[in-house]
């Protein structure tokens, strides 16, 4: 509590924060800003407000995009402190049934390859078009992740190691995270494909499982530590050079551990190749496509690392790249927020594909899975065919 409180007054109340919130700017209401959650928290934890289901809604309402944060001269540890109110209220919050689905096959390498079985089966038969049909989805109240399923791809067996493919520049390890290696196959070759060609040395530790965003944004703080524990110990070989990552919800999670030495080798894959200078250009096949460019708030306000990808697309010619303007401030995803809060997140999402689709790009690129499955689920309902896909992604079909 006292916690709670010395982050809480930290806060000015200046309100510069405000027009970068999306809720804020949807809502204009106050409870819905950064300033006045705060405000919340701040008179909660001083007693002076008892718990409700008001209260806990205006502070779920948040997405912890944590634009607010970048924008704030106090430095106010914005996400630290929601995180740590949703801890202390944690037996106030019913877990949803699509969260917890996820939470179990996150945590548990059997469940995951069950669900992998499983949705082998559920979209390679009629199963799912005859269930989407008889709303059975709706009825089990699975909707919301039946619409994020992307086409089924059989994922290919990952080795332990895989060597450069020219001189050896160095050695990374590969975090594939735990929707990566369900539901993004082709991000995860690509990364091998891209790492190898440019010259390092890639170890994919078995041991390694999900980030823990899941369980800390939910105010399971004990499970997120030890699942980074286990994500530090796969890692522990110290010949690694980085601790690459696909996913920057990942990727910004794991930059925040309390195991520092971990945490400081954590980096954006794109980043990582433009910061090693890596110039992939004479190995690339020219692509004469316009891209929409979505640059994720993880990526953006946490990891810092939002130039990464442009620079390492600029290095495809003929290429023509136009990064979504800062107005779109957040897609709607935010890790589980799309499941338990769907207007709001359909909301931000309209208004992001309105502009996306103006000059009728060829692709859209995202460096994160859950912006990529919510944005594509986005465009399948208003019957648009646009590929969303990874920057390394289209780096590794370019590649000669």
């Amino acid at each position: 509590m006292n916690n709670l409180l010395a982050d809480a007054d930290l806060c000015v109340k200046c309100g510069l924060c405000l027009p970068h919130c999306p809720t804020y700017n949807k809502t204009q209401n106050e409870n819905e800003s950064p300033r006045g959650r705060i405000a919340l928290i701040q008179a909660w934890a001083g007693k002076h407000l008892e718990t409700s289901k008001k209260l806990v809604e205006h502070i779920d309402n948040c997405l912890l995009c944590r634009s607010c944060e970048r924008a704030c001269p106090a430095v106010v540890p914005y996400g630290r402190l929601i995180n740590n109110f949703r801890e202390q209220i944690k037996g106030e919050r019913d877990a949803t049934l699509s969260v917890s689905l996820m939470k179990r096959i996150a945590h548990n390498k059997t469940a995951g390859r069950l669900a992998q079985s499983g949705l082998k089966f559920y979209q390679t038969t009629a199963l799912q078009k005859t269930a989407r049909l008889l709303k059975l989805p709706e009825l089990l109240r699975l909707d919301k992740i039946d619409r994020l399923l992307p086409d089924y791809h059989e994922p290919k067996p990952l080795a332990p190691f895989y060597p450069a493919t020219t001189d050896v520049k160095g050695n990374v390890g590969l975090f594939v995270g735990c929707m990566g290696s369900l539901l993004d196959h082709e991000t995860v070759d690509a990364a091998i494909k891209v790492l190898t060609a440019a010259g390092f040395n890639v170890s994919i530790p078995e041991q390694q499982t999900c980030c823990g965003a899941l369980d800390l944004h939910d105010g399971d703080t004990q499970t997120s530590e030890q699942l980074a524990a286990t994500n530090c110990s796969a890692f522990a070989e110290n010949s690694l050079d980085a601790v690459v990552t696909i996913a920057s919800g990942c990727g910004s999670q794991m930059r925040e551990y309390r195991q520092a030495d971990f945490a400081k080798k954590v980096v954006d894959i794109s980043q990582f190749l433009v910061k090693s200078g890596c110039d992939l250009s004479d190995q690339l096949r020219p692509l004469a496509a316009s891209v929409c460019l979505h640059t994720p708030c993880s990526l953006k306000n946490v990891m810092r690392e939002e130039q990464g990808a442009l620079k390492l697309l600029q290095q495809i010619p003929d290429i023509k790249i136009r990064p979504l303007p800062a107005a779109i401030q957040c897609c709607g995803s935010a890790g589980s927020y799309m499941l338990d809060h769907p207007q709001m997140s359909q909301a931000l999402l309209n208004d992001l594909l309105n502009v996306a689709l103006e000059d009728r790009p060829e692709y859209l690129v995202s460096s994160n899975i859950g912006c990529t499955l919510h944005i594509s689920a986005g465009l399948r309902e208003r019957g648009v065919a646009l590929e969303v896909l990874h920057p390394i992604t289209l780096i590794a079909r370019q590649l000669k």
